[in-house]
């Protein structure tokens, strides 16, 4: 064996010593059903969170499902990409109650009572938590900073299909089109004998030529088939009649119409009239409806995009790139917090504040972040290193002054307070 392999087989071997003697008998026996535990009970907790948040929102996804005649899998799909929005702040609340639900437990229950009387102390206890809250907040990052943005973007692109499958197969009760300048109205499709069916549509076309002009389309039959690759669609109309109609324009020296006028104040006679049998029209998809590129929303550019946004101090897009950097950093550092501040309520619950204390932590932690938030957009950080240090410091600093409580309070940690028999 070479030196080089014996100086790495010592450094493993004082690694999983100082492993153990930090951990102790708490890894060893505890551990793994602290984690298992704390991770059903944060389980369960995100479940009843999302729940309550989805419920919330369903008027707001329900209003963007009938608008877009979206279908039932289209919403089932709208509601999962709704459930990343709360999931950061959700998961620091998670396991805050999760730690302080298994840690009590085992306080009541003498277990901790043991360990520390057998020599493990709170630091091994805090060694455990800790990589619970570290996991906790790479998840959150990961979650805030790039799956969120991406489910952001696909409730977009989930609208635009269900809107374009609407126009271009139509809906059995009829529906408006709102284009540029254009309205268009599809009526339900149906036989030569009048039942609903797949055959044929008609399509009546509202279209604002220029000031004073207009132009009415209809059409017995209408297909829109596509797109083909390169984003093209073709219009098939049949039996098309076009009618260009203009206003009367008021004489020479007169006063101007008013804002409003009735039908008695105002002319409107037909110019041209067209008619054909047949009619193909090609246009791209972008004619008919919109879909903005990824990122024209800031909301769904992931953390590596705004870490290599270009710096431009008077920028309102980069100070927001920033902002939102930062808000979602901050968010991520409350899973770090939130063990500690667990811990910290444990050393304060006792029978006579049994039934506040852990409400009172759940509402410090939501404070906490609604704080940072405050924080970041009143300091506006000019840089990523900015954006990123000023929830770093002040993490570090709570964290310091919980750590310093729990150790100070370490007997009331690990001695039952709530009188069990």
């Amino acid at each position: 064996m070479t030196s080089d392999q014996e100086a790495e087989t010592v450094r493993r071997r004082t690694l999983t010593g100082t492993v153990r003697a930090l951990c102790g008998p708490f890894l060893q026996l505890y551990a793994k059903g602290f984690f298992s535990s704390v991770a059903l009970q944060v389980f369960t907790v995100m479940l009843l969170v999302e729940a309550v948040f989805l419920a919330e929102r369903f008027p707001i996804v329900f209003r963007a499902v009938f608008k877009n005649n979206a279908d039932l899998f289209d919403t089932t799909l709208l509601f999962l990409c709704n459930t990343t929005q709360v999931f950061d702040l959700a998961l620091a609340i998670a396991i805050l109650m999760a730690v302080y639900w298994t840690t009590l437990r085992m306080r009541e229950n003498r277990e901790l009572l043991v360990l520390f009387a057998a020599g493990t102390g709170p630091y091994q206890l805090m060694a455990v938590i800790m990589a619970i809250a570290v996991a906790g907040q790479v998840l959150s990052l990961t979650m805030s900073g790039v799956i969120d943005p991406a489910t952001r973007y696909a409730e977009r692109e989930i609208l635009f299909n269900a809107s374009f499958r609407a126009l271009r197969n139509g809906i059995n009760t009829g529906q408006f089109y709102k284009f540029p300048n254009r309205v268009a109205y599809a009526p339900a499709r149906t036989r030569t004998d009048g039942t609903a069916a797949d055959q044929t549509r008609g399509l009546t076309v509202y279209e604002r030529v220029k000031p004073g002009t207009f132009r009415v389309i209809t059409a017995a039959r209408a297909l829109l088939d596509g797109p083909d690759a390169s984003g093209s669609v073709l219009l098939k109309l049949g039996s098309l009649t076009a009618h260009t109609f203009t206003t009367n324009p008021p004489p020479a020296g007169s006063a101007p119409a008013p804002a409003q006028s009735g039908p008695e104040e105002q002319t409107v006679i037909s110019q041209t009239m067209l008619s054909a049998s047949d009619l193909t029209q090609q246009m791209s998809v972008g004619e008919l409806l919109t879909l903005e590129p990824r990122g024209s929303n800031i909301e769904e550019l992931t953390i590596f995009q705004h870490l290599r946004a270009k710096s431009d101090a008077a920028s309102r897009r980069y100070r927001q790139d920033m902002r939102l950097l930062g808000e979602r950093f901050a968010r991520s550092l409350l899973c770090l917090l939130a063990p500690l501040i667990a811990l910290a309520a444990i050393c304060f619950t006792t029978r006579a504040t049994n039934y506040f204390v852990l409400p009172i932590a759940c509402m410090g932690l939501m404070g906490l972040n609604m704080t940072s938030g405050w924080l970041i957009k009143a300091i506006v950080p000019v840089d990523p290193l900015g954006a990123l240090s000023i929830p770093a410091a002040v993490t570090a600093l709570l964290a310091a002054l919980l750590l310093f409580e729990i150790i100070r309070a370490q007997g009331r940690l690990a001695h039952p307070q709530l009188a069990r028999p």
